[in-house]
């Protein structure tokens, strides 16, 4: 543990609290494993969000993310602004972040968080397309 509280950077020690430092300590020196499944999981839900939108909902576009497990769907296609989400909202009973929360440019737009079991993406994205189809 020395060796990894050592390579910290300097003043790190009286600028975190101790049982983060625990916390850092435990994910650099046994974390290897459990990362290495989260990112397995991860590219398996990002996968599934792929094909769900392909044969669910057509009209709305995206590219699959390379470092996050959020993802920005263009729902230009369903309205401006705000649109898509509310429709998302009240007609699925789906929440997603608003594309306008993230600028002017994010008109039409939602972002929507696929880091969930396969069963509730699966659900969400079914919810979504009944919106959309009434």
């Amino acid at each position: 543990m020395a060796q990894v509280v050592g390579r910290l950077p300097t003043g790190s020690l009286d600028r975190v609290g101790h049982l983060g430092l625990l916390a850092s300590v435990a994910a650099f020196t046994d974390g290897d494993a459990w990362l290495d499944a989260l990112l397995d999981t991860l590219s398996a839900r990002r996968a599934q969000l792929g094909d769900l939108l392909a044969a669910r909902l057509p009209a709305v576009r995206w590219i699959a993310p390379e470092a996050t497990y959020l993802a920005w769907l263009d729902c230009s296609s369903l309205g401006r602004d705000e649109q898509p989400r509310d429709l998302f909202l009240s007609a699925g009973r789906v929440a997603v972040e608003p594309g306008t929360r993230f600028g002017a440019s994010g008109s039409g737009h939602v972002r929507l968080n696929f880091a969930t079991s396969p069963e509730i993406l699966d659900e969400a994205v079914a919810r979504m397309a009944r919106a959309v189809t009434g």
